[in-house]
């Protein structure tokens, strides 16, 4: 009895334990959220850089054909890439970059090139290009691309021969070729940090078709997706009481977007929040792709949005300890489900 006793006590402590340690951690992130996160009722994509180069910047009306993120793109380095957060958050998806593209150990480039789609001011597309991967980079904001060129043309650690090439291509345009004459055939694709979330699920149907077209068998696509529930982003509103911003991405189904600013005056677009299960059943479905992995970006580092406030408001051996916190559990269900983005990877068949 002495025994049974006492085997039920030290069932109630691990219990005890364990549910303490779900509310230290979730303690610890609403307090991350105290503490780096803008206190405005913004719903932009990401936070414009500061006030005077906002007030710096010249002020221009969006037109029907203007695209939201040119008006972005001279600060987007500022607002999110080079913040200590930023930095973090893409040495993260570089790693499974680097795996699934890089081939700086054979010193060689693929037979074909690798096909980016999103690339911003083209960090990405460079980090490949040193490691003798060339890349065919395209967006759709000529603002971006204008940007990517010139931080390329500046790079004196690029190998010859594997600069990256930048082209606009607009994936809402149903009438796109992704192929972009002359190059027909790549030997991967991949899409980084939510270029993917302006398209609607019939346009990643579509897109999904088209690659299975476009990629030679063998070859990876590897997509980071904004997904549909961050933990770190929920407990925070929640703490706050705010629970339309909670749960802003649950509030509608997949099918049906949120409209969002990404940049100042703009007009709004609509954004769609993806599960890893939608993009799984999309690709999958083309009988053309095998899911290899999945895993969260951003999981208890701050979300993307806050980047910017987040890397001076947080020590860097903090943000330091999340990430290496998010390469322990990010792979491992439910916590790919938890982040800011998710990581997914399919092997063309």
């Amino acid at each position: 009895a002495d025994h049974k006793q006492s085997k039920m006590n030290d069932d109630s402590l691990q219990s005890v334990a364990a549910k303490s340690i779900i509310v230290a951690a979730a303690l610890l992130i609403i307090w991350m959220g105290k503490r780096c996160a803008f206190h405005s009722r913004s719903t932009d994509l990401i936070a414009s850089s500061s006030k005077s180069e906002s007030e710096s910047a010249p002020r221009t009306n969006a037109t029907a054909t203007e695209a939201p993120f040119d008006n972005l793109a001279d600060v987007y380095d500022s607002s999110f890439c080079h913040t200590k957060v930023g930095r973090l958050l893409r040495h993260q998806t570089w790693k499974d970059l680097d795996e699934a593209f890089a081939t700086s150990k054979f010193k060689s480039k693929p037979a074909a090139p690798i096909l980016e789609i999103g690339c911003g001011t083209g960090d990405d597309a460079l980090h490949l290009a040193s490691q003798h991967v060339y890349v065919l980079a395209t967006d759709y904001s000529k603002g971006m691309i204008r940007k990517a060129r010139k931080k390329c043309s500046s790079n004196t650690t690029v190998p010859r021969g594997c600069q990256p090439t930048f082209k606009k291509l607009d994936l809402r345009d149903s009438h796109y070729d992704v192929s972009l004459e002359p190059i027909h055939k790549f030997a991967g694709a991949y899409c980084n940090f939510g270029g993917l979330n302006n398209l609607s699920p019939e346009d990643i149907g579509h897109l999904a078709n088209e690659l299975s077209e476009l990629i030679y068998p063998g070859g990876k696509v590897v997509l980071v997706v904004m997904g549909r529930f961050c933990l770190f982003e929920t407990l925070y509103y929640l703490w706050k009481c705010n629970f339309k911003r909670a749960f802003r991405r649950l509030k509608r189904s997949q099918n049906a977007g949120t409209a969002a600013r990404v940049a100042p005056n703009t007009k709004k677009q609509t954004v769609y929040f993806y599960s890893p299960g939608f993009m799984e059943k999309t690709f999958t479905d083309t009988s053309q792709f095998r899911l290899m992995r999945k895993r969260a970006i951003g999981l208890t580092l701050p979300p993307s949005l806050w980047s910017r406030s987040s890397s001076k408001k947080m020590h860097p051996s903090l943000l330091s300890f999340l990430s290496w916190v998010d390469s322990m559990l990010s792979g491992y269900w439910p916590f790919f489900y938890f982040g800011d983005h998710f990581l997914i990877e399919f092997k063309r068949l």
